[in-house]
């Protein structure tokens, strides 16, 4: 089987079981998709982290989805901070990896750092999803909606960046990106942001959709700041357990910088209060 079959055999059986699971299922059977995927994804940053015992990337996977439950402890204000810092972060981490991609590559971090650094990615991606399914008004439409997002952004991108793209956005980091491609994802998102508008009735239409421009924007970014830590070590894949798709961080890569960015513009905006 090709490659390109086993990429849409695994799409076609996972985007029904996704859409269920963010519309229809029950809240603890969502916890706990959520907490596998955040294990696996777990794993697999610690292999990126050149931890090589299994035992090692084992408890690392562990420890990391219990420092995400930890973070559902936390109270509103400490939480909305937490959010903030990390739209923050992801802003500083955009310009680093646009002006600064060979410093990124080359320049060693220990390994504690690493581990620390996905810790942090790993919470805000599960404490995003968790608030945004569980805490939120019409919670598993704004999920699905940011969904949505990551994947005509993804697309749009794609078909744009084959047709027109000769601007390379990175090509030390990721060759296969093109400035043109983030535009026609970004242009793709905007059309999609006008009719999800509609759909949800919002008051304010305008700012709904420059947010999801915005997170749509940063979406690129998660996904490159992935093929930066596979480059640095070398590998292609972050894992092999979705067949033609690679790891599962391969597949949230996106979400990584968009779900915390997302959360924290809806609070920020009060879109959905």
């Amino acid at each position: 089987m090709t490659s390109l079959a086993k990429r849409l055999l695994t799409a076609i059986v996972l985007i029904p079981a996704v859409v269920w699971i963010v519309m229809y299922s029950s809240e603890p059977f969502f916890i706990g998709v959520l907490s596998l995927i955040v294990l696996i994804a777990g794993y697999e940053w610690a292999a990126l982290s050149a931890v090589k015992s299994k035992l090692y990337k084992s408890i690392f996977a562990i420890t990391g989805l219990l420092f995400s439950f930890g973070l559902t402890l936390l109270n509103e204000p400490f939480l909305s901070g937490f959010f903030y810092a990390s739209l923050i972060f992801w802003l500083l981490a955009i310009v680093l990896l646009i002006t600064k991609a060979q410093d990124l590559l080359a320049n060693k971090v220990a390994r504690p750092v690493m581990l620390l650094i996905g810790y942090l990615l790993l919470g805000l991606i599960f404490i995003s999803l968790y608030q945004l399914r569980l805490n939120f008004e019409q919670g598993p439409e704004l999920l699905m909606y940011l969904l949505l997002l990551m994947w005509v952004a993804d697309s749009g991108a794609y078909f744009a960046g084959r047709s027109f793209g000769h601007h390379k956005l990175s090509p030390l980091i990721s060759p296969g990106k093109s400035i043109e491609g983030v535009i026609g994802g970004a242009l793709a998102c905007l059309l999609l942001a006008f009719f999800a508008d509609q759909y949800f009735e919002i008051n304010n239409g305008t700012m709904f959709i420059s947010v999801s421009v915005f997170v749509a924007f940063v979406s690129v970014f998660g996904d490159l700041f992935e093929s930066l830590m596979k480059r640095r070590v070398n590998v292609k894949d972050s894992g092999a357990i979705l067949p033609g798709h690679g790891g599962v961080l391969d597949r949230i890569d996106s979400l990584i910088a968009a779900a915390p960015v997302y959360v924290a513009c809806l609070l920020m905006t009060k879109l959905f209060t």
